[in-house]
């Protein structure tokens, strides 16, 4: 064996804290969604005719919502489910999702349908209704009702503003006198806005069918991150704080993004800080160091710690050195204060009082610094809890204490 084989080799063979890490993948559906069970209902509702009265009219549905929010996923499941439904019915009905971000023109757009429906067309030679009137006549002759997913369909129309591809897909039965129409359509889009390009004609055909998905809270992310670590991870391998620092990271409630995309991403990038460690769990600080590979602007705020002053340096300092002491993703204010009033009669620093540190505590909050929240449960009293918005906590303690060299501190 060679040197490098065995080098390869011994990384294969290392223990990892994933046993199915696929399943913190964006593209894996899991067994259970997890509060979008109401978007879930409201599908049933709008689709009851799919099953109830085939080919009667046009279904068309708008999924709206911002990145990570479910609408993916949630379109996927439903999909499905209710392609299962009218197979037990007797009804061929058949799913198909089209990433338009992939398919970035209308002919791609219509092979893409055409192939998910195992019909095949002419890649070349034929006009846009040429596609479509050969792909309508082989749906009508296999007898087959198609539910048709354009995902990242705003894209897809800023890309196309000046053809109006909308008006061409939701208008399409006006140009074929066909008995029964078969083709359905789930928009999913970020910006429900974008629909406007394809004119009143076309988007004024979406105002009551619109199914919009807010962006997550925190405890919702842990909820998912709940189920998917137990999916995903061997047991033991993070702990419930873990996995609720990073719904407090990403939680809109919180401030974050509320995208549990970017949460599942942050908590593969952290195992994968744990297996280069050789570890067989997954640290905070495996966390933050995940957080900024995931998201790099959170790199930015070692630059925004130039900008502040001298007791609030030596503040950041003391929750860092707090935060290490104890491991955890935040800290009480308490807990800071005592170090502080230490590190400052070791920078020779006159301490500040309670009133005016947390005057600086909330500068730094607002500067996305920082986090600072009010206890809850699991905490005795009222206190406020301060955290670090990205890290490692290492890189952040040598820089500061740079900075207040520099300073001469």
């Amino acid at each position: 064996m060679s040197y490098y084989e065995k080098i390869v080799e011994g990384e294969l063979k290392s223990p990892s804290v994933f046993r199915e890490k696929y399943k913190l993948y964006p593209e894996y559906t899991p067994e259970r969604l997890p509060h979008r069970e109401r978007q879930l209902r409201e599908l049933a509702q709008r689709f009851r005719g799919l099953l109830a009265s085939p080919g009667k009219e046009m279904l068309r549905v708008v999924l709206a919502g911002s990145y990570g929010t479910g609408k993916t996923v949630t379109a996927k499941v439903f999909g499905s489910a209710i392609v299962s439904l009218a197979k037990k019915k007797g009804i061929n009905l058949k799913y198909v999702h089209v990433n338009c971000f992939k398919s970035r023109t209308l002919p791609q757009v219509i092979h893409a349908i055409s192939s998910g429906l195992g019909i095949p067309l002419p890649q070349r030679g034929l006009s846009v209704q040429e596609l479509l009137n050969g792909l309508l006549e082989d749906i009508e002759r296999k007898n087959i009702y198609a539910l048709i997913a354009l995902d990242e369909f705003d894209y897809f129309m800023v890309s196309n503003s000046m053809t109006n591809p909308l008006y061409t897909l939701v208008r399409l039965y006006d140009d074929y006198s066909l008995e029964k129409k078969r083709i359905n359509y789930l928009f999913i889009v970020r910006d429900q806005g974008a629909l406007e390009l394809g004119g009143e004609a076309s988007s004024s055909y979406f105002v009551r069918d619109v199914i919009t998905f807010p962006p997550y809270r925190s405890t919702e992310i842990y909820d998912i991150l709940r189920d998917r670590a137990q999916e995903a991870l061997y047991p033991g391998v993070i702990s419930e704080e873990g996995l609720s620092y990073i719904s407090i990271l990403e939680g809109y409630d919180k401030g974050g993004s509320g995208s549990a995309r970017t949460a599942l991403e942050i908590l593969v990038r952290a195992g994968e800080s744990a297996d280069v460690e050789k570890r067989g769990s997954i640290t905070i600080d495996d966390i933050r160091k995940a957080q900024v590979i995931v998201k790099p602007e959170t790199a930015l705020l070692q630059d925004h710690l130039e900008s502040l002053e001298t007791h609030e340096l030596l503040i950041f300092l003391s929750i860092i050195k707090a935060l290490k002491r104890t491991e955890e993703g935040f800290v009480r204010m308490g807990e800071v204060e005592k170090i502080y009033r230490q590190i400052c009669e070791n920078y020779r620093e006159k301490a500040r009082k309670h009133t005016q540190l947390y005057t600086y505590i909330m500068k730094m909050k607002n500067m996305g610094i920082i986090s600072a929240r009010n206890s809850g449960k699991g905490y005795r009293g009222k206190s406020t809890l301060l955290g670090i918005n990205g890290g490692p906590l290492d890189e952040f303690e040598k820089h500061t204490e740079e900075l207040l060299a520099r300073r001469g501190k």
